[in-house]
């Protein structure tokens, strides 16, 4: 049965009851007191709390906890006559809620039973402009495919003791959940559910660096840009992302590529601890020396182990860099494959660590557009020999390489988004010709769909080569399997409309599919997968090998044996 979601007014709300009564009491499902009594409690309970609107009226989303009770509700108010004072449209289904068994106590009430606590504080309903802002809003999520989907309620809390009661509570009712750090994954239900309870944690945003400078802690709210930017007029660094509007906490878990990675790995090898809430609401520090499985676990295993609310990152002295994109015309793109392909032959041997490059090629309606180059040296010298293949190649349209602080150009490779977003991951052996071969592709896939509203597609290759994966090992290793000197490949197609998600994710996953056969083919296929750029529909955790999918699973049974987060968090992805 479907969820029944109702807008009722105060006006007549009393004669609404005697009516719904008189049609209850005329079916034969009504047998007993304790049905009548079980239906008024939970309507009045949910219709007085479950939204705080202007005194005038108040509107509930409603559902029942037994079936036989939200059929008998449907009727009754199917039959409230449509008099002036009642909305004519007052009456709508949504697909999103479930009705059947406790999932009335795991949404819409258990969200009002927060009322009244000491939780009350940081609970938000879809009526208020806590909850709009935090959906869609300056602090909402970064893809309007997340923001789409619409909670029971958000908690938004401040601390880890408040975590720790939240996760409990949710866990004891079996109420399925979200977690939410910097909301930038694009796939709609990653950090957010429908109908379900959101925890919000971009409140938990602190950033402190310890007395030595050797350790930075950072709250899983945190983004990129408010590290750096304090971290910067220190002249210190941490491993972390490269677009400042990215969440450290997504980013992290799922392995976090870097402009450091070649001199300290990627960002989750930068960790030194982490303070995590279990599913029991336990917090534990999870560190080499205090449960070291754990520890690995989160390195890269994703959210399937607890809600970790404090990273502390291991702190690097860091002055300037030399950094900025290079911009040229498609007519470039096959020299500038090559010469990806040599610089990271070279840096994988460890010629330059100080070195990235990362090469982004883009479409628009008319087919390929730009070829783009992020240059970045980490250490204030200019124009360093490992990198010249890119700056001196032409024509350029622009290049505004300069010496800058890491701040800086990550908010230059922010992208700026409110659109819908299908992206994916792949990843495959160091080679021009693949490469040439994986363009093409996309040029026959975006083809269909060039002219929908707000196209834009690109293929950004990104070397995960020897220097960067010898750090993987370090301090007990982490989850993860690259083998040595591939391309994680991160695809996207942005675009306006909902209408267009069907075709879009089909064509995503067809010319997936189309690179695999053929990079397979070649001898030249990889199986890893990287977490923070898949599609939904790939198996990212199976791409890290038996032997890390077993190791995963044991220790989500040793610190989860009632598998809250993987039954009751459906986002991200799953052991």
């Amino acid at each position: 049965m479907q969820a029944l979601s109702a807008r009722i007014y105060q006006t007549r709300w009393f004669s609404w009851i005697l009516i719904i009564l008189k049609q209850l009491s005329a079916l034969q499902e009504l047998r007993g007191r304790w049905l009548l009594g079980e239906l008024l409690r939970e309507w009045f309970h949910v219709a007085k709390s479950y939204y705080s609107l202007p005194a005038t009226r108040f509107q509930t989303r409603m559902v029942v906890s037994q079936p036989a009770l939200g059929r008998m509700l449907c009727r009754a108010l199917h039959a409230i006559p449509r008099s002036p004072q009642i909305e004519p449209s007052f009456l709508t289904f949504s697909k999103g809620l479930d009705t059947r068994g406790s999932k009335l106590r795991q949404y819409a009430v258990r969200c009002s039973r927060f009322k009244s606590t000491p939780l009350e504080a940081i609970l938000s309903f879809p009526a208020s402009s806590v909850f709009q802002d935090e959906q869609s809003g300056a602090g909402g999520y970064w893809s309007s495919n997340e923001r789409d989907v619409t909670p029971a309620c958000r908690l938004t809390p401040t601390t880890s003791h408040q975590v720790a009661v939240v996760v409990a509570k949710l866990a004891r009712s079996r109420c399925r959940f979200a977690v939410r750090g910097g909301g930038h994954m694009f796939w709609a239900g990653a950090a957010n559910i429908e109908d379900g309870v959101t925890i919000d944690l971009s409140h938990m945003n602190r950033i402190s660096v310890s007395r030595d400078q050797t350790l930075t802690a950072v709250g899983p709210g945190a983004r990129w840009q408010d590290v750096y930017a304090l971290l910067d007029s220190m002249n210190l660094s941490i491993v972390g992302g490269r677009a400042g509007s990215v969440g450290v906490s997504g980013l992290t878990l799922g392995g976090g590529n870097s402009y450091f990675a070649p001199r300290y790995g990627i960002a989750c090898d930068g960790v030194a601890s982490f303070e995590v809430v279990l599913a029991d609401g336990q917090t534990v520090i999870a560190s080499p020396a205090q449960h070291p499985d754990l520890y690995k676990a989160l390195r890269g295993g994703g959210n399937n182990f607890g809600i970790v609310t404090q990273f502390n990152f291991r702190t690097f002295q860091q002055g300037k860099i030399w950094a900025g994109f290079v911009i040229q015309p498609p007519s470039t793109a096959l020299e500038n494959l090559q010469r990806l392909q040599d610089f990271n032959t070279a840096s994988g041997n460890g010629i330059d660590n100080y070195a990235t490059n990362n090469q982004v090629h883009q479409w628009d309606a008319n087919g390929r557009s730009l070829v783009i180059n992020i240059v970045v040296y980490t250490k204030p010298e200019t124009d360093p020999p490992i990198l010249r293949p890119f700056t001196t190649l032409h024509p350029q349209l622009s290049n505004d390489l300069r010496i800058t602080n890491l701040n800086d150009i990550v908010k230059e490779g922010t992208p700026t988004n409110r659109q819908r977003n299908a992206w994916a991951s792949f990843s495959f052996a160091n080679n021009a010709t693949i490469l040439a071969k994986v363009l093409e592709f996309a040029d026959e896939a975006f083809a269909p769909i060039k002219n929908i509203t707000g196209f834009s597609g690109f293929f950004s290759f990104q070397p995960i080569n020897r220097a960067i994966i010898s750090h993987m090992s370090s301090f007990g290793g982490n989850s993860l399997a690259p083998a040595d000197i591939v391309y994680g490949l991160n695809y996207g197609v942005g675009y306006n409309d909902s209408d267009d998600d069907e075709q879009v994710y089909a064509i995503s996953k067809a010319l997936f599919e189309k690179v695999e056969v053929y990079t397979r083919s070649q001898g030249r296929h990889e199986e890893f997968i990287y977490m923070n750029y898949a599609l939904p529909s790939q198996q990212v955790i199976a791409s890290y090998g038996k032997e890390n999918v077993d190791f995963l699973r044991g220790v989500s049974r040793k610190y989860d044996p009632h598998q809250v987060f993987q039954q009751l968090v459906p986002g991200g992805f799953k052991l």
